[in-house]
């Protein structure tokens, strides 16, 4: 059986061009798309995880702090912010790879089906 430390030693990443198909008339990238980018990957990385049981993703926290472009090459990053026997929240943080700069932060949470802390 898991336990908090064996998963919070996991934090997954994955990168994300933008292309005209994201963008707008204004060559920024679409925050519906951007969106759906976060939401694919926790939902990856949690259904990639056999010891967790656990429902769809819920957005509890969006903050988009700047706009991304054609081409940009986004790295997105994940860490967990709350496990309890109920719930599961991940901190999303999609970095702009070129400047270093935080482009979105998101939190989703993940209400946890069965206990999942267990003494090992």
């Amino acid at each position: 059986m898991n336990t908090l430390n064996n998963i919070t030693t996991n934090n997954p990443t994955t990168y994300f061009k933008v292309t005209k198909n994201d963008i707008n008339n204004h060559k920024a990238l679409l925050p519906n798309k951007l969106y759906e980018v976060m939401e694919q990957f926790v939902t990856d990385m949690i259904t990639n995880n056999p010891d967790l049981s656990v429902n769809a993703p819920k957005l509890y926290k969006l903050e988009i702090l700047k706009n991304a472009f054609l081409n940009d090459k986004l790295l997105i990053q994940s860490q967990i912010t709350k496990l309890n026997h109920n719930e599961l929240q991940l901190l999303v943080l999609v970095n702009d790879e070129k400047t270093k700069t935080t482009t979105c932060k998101a939190t989703f949470k993940f209400q946890l089906k069965e206990p999942f802390l267990k003494a090992s």
